[in-house]
């Protein structure tokens, strides 16, 4: 481990809270968190299944037609261009097919006989704390292949701004830890969080859109574990009984009635501890979790989750695409960069891939991060060479990589950023406004749409066996 890697997240928690509320004003560094720090193995422990239960089906809620994606053709591109095999999307690149496990599930839920769910996990650091980025992309994904519901969500706040589109949470009662805040190795379940709750513990889920169906629970069942009253607009809607001879990473669901507004848990019993939640609907469509970590580097994935229950929390879930967007906090040690990043960020993904051996990776860049020199703005150096390592590191390793850095334009766009009015990003050069963030969400889902038409393209069944009596054509590729 690098011994001149800071020992403390130095990120201005504040500073983001504010920045959200709109308020500019200077910061000059942040830091990320200390992947020299010790990290102790706490326990290990494996998932148990519970089923769903079968509800009335609800209609898909549309998404604003402002957040709709101006242009997946940019920069010239036209939709014939994406008809063309050959096209290579300019700021996605997947020259083996690294995605194409993620474009079968879409293609599956689209058009093929046996539709199931599509689920994204993205892992990022303090936008992706407040949904900024995932939400819209989350919308603009869900409007194109159909609303799952809202996915994987924390049960409290362990920071301020903590957010997530369509969801309002507040928690009081519980001890939070984080994979940051504590920087050690120890069982966070999906999130990256435990949250510990003696009896009188309380948890209230605001829905904006009423057509969740059920909720999943992530807890640890252990010993003398208590129970989780799940209550539905004030009444009883189920309870999840922690208590098990030995210590598991469990899941249990809760049906929710039809039009569920509000969903309260309380602790009951004894202590229980809670990983957080997951809201779906009884219905086909695409979910996109949410998993930012204020202050997170590719360290709490490589050193901080605990590899077999991250694991275990992983398949449990069962992405067809796991998003990994680190760096911003990163580039604030050059050194680090040189010597430590690029094993780093191999670790990282070799754990998702023992996880998730079929699933789809995608390394996602980080956005360009803007540093003053008196009255100049210019890129942080490390952030182009975070890139070319996550680039190069994408190719070795099988996964696909998104360029966030050049499609939001390259060195010195966060200064262009600052400069408009209103500005794109905060006064501490790192955080976009919601406005900035729609534009990256729209970059990301642009690129993605570009790479599901290719696949479609080069994935279309044979014409000789369409055109069979004896032999009924369906799509290639769909497993």
């Amino acid at each position: 481990m690098p011994s001149n890697f800071p020992t403390q997240t130095l990120l201005a928690t504040a500073t983001f809270g504010v920045i959200l509320l709109g308020v500019h004003y200077g910061l000059d560094r942040t830091k990320g968190i200390d992947p020299a720090s010790t990290l102790r193995p706490i326990g290990q422990f494996q998932f148990t299944r519970a089923s769903f239960v079968p509800v009335v089906r609800v209609p898909i809620p549309q998404v604003p037609a402002t957040l709709a994606v101006p242009d997946p053709f940019a920069h010239g591109r036209t939709a014939a261009d994406a008809a063309n095999s050959t096209l290579q999307s300019e700021f996605l690149i997947d020259d083996n097919g690294a995605l194409d496990h993620f474009y079968a599930a879409l293609r599956n839920l689209s058009t093929g006989p046996n539709k199931r769910d599509v689920r994204i996990v993205h892992y990022g650091d303090s936008p992706t704390t407040a949904d900024l980025i995932t939400g819209d992309a989350r919308d603009l994904l869900q409007e194109r292949f159909g609303n799952a519901g809202p996915g994987f969500i924390l049960i409290a706040k362990p920071w301020a701004w903590y957010g997530h589109h369509g969801v309002e949470v507040s928690g009081d009662g519980w001890k939070i830890d984080t994979a940051v805040g504590s920087m050690r190795e120890a069982d966070y379940g999906l999130g990256g969080a435990i949250f510990t709750g003696p009896v009188g513990a309380t948890s209230t889920i605001h829905l904006s859109a009423h057509d969740s169906t059920s909720i999943e629970v992530e807890y640890l069942a252990e010993p003398n574990g208590g129970n989780l009253e799940v209550i539905a607009d004030g009444a009883p809607a189920g309870t999840v009984q922690t208590a098990a001879e030995t210590r598991q990473n469990a899941a249990a669901s809760v049906p929710l009635p039809l039009g569920t507004k509000k969903v309260e848990l309380h602790v009951t019993g004894s202590t229980v501890q809670l990983f957080g939640v997951a809201f779906s609907r009884d219905n086909p469509g695409l979910t996109y979790d949410s998993i930012g970590l204020n202050g997170a580097s590719t360290t709490v994935m490589s050193r901080a989750f605990n590899p077999v229950t991250f694991a275990v929390s992983l398949a449990h879930r069962n992405p067809d695409l796991v998003v990994i967007n680190y760096g911003t906090n990163e580039s604030s040690f050059p050194a680090y960069v040189e010597k430590q990043y690029e094993p780093e960020l191999i670790r990282a993904i070799g754990r998702v891939r023992s996880a998730l051996p079929n699933a789809s990776i995608l390394i996602m860049s980080p956005m360009d991060r803007g540093e003053r020199s008196g009255d100049q703005i210019s890129t942080m150096r490390a952030i182009p060479e975070i890139v070319a390592i996550q680039q190069r590191v994408a190719q070795q390793t099988g996964c696909g990589f998104f360029n966030t850095y050049q499609a939001m334009g390259g060195s010195g766009t966060m200064a262009r950023w600052y400069d408009r009015h209103p500005a794109m990003v905060g006064a501490d050069l790192i955080h976009p406004s919601p406005q900035g963030a729609r534009i990256i969400a729209q970059l990301l889902t642009g690129q993605l749409l570009i790479g599901y038409e290719r696949y479609m393209q080069n994935h279309q069944p044979s014409p000789t066996l369409a055109a069979s009596p004896t032999q009924p054509s369906k799509p290639m590729g769909v497993q």
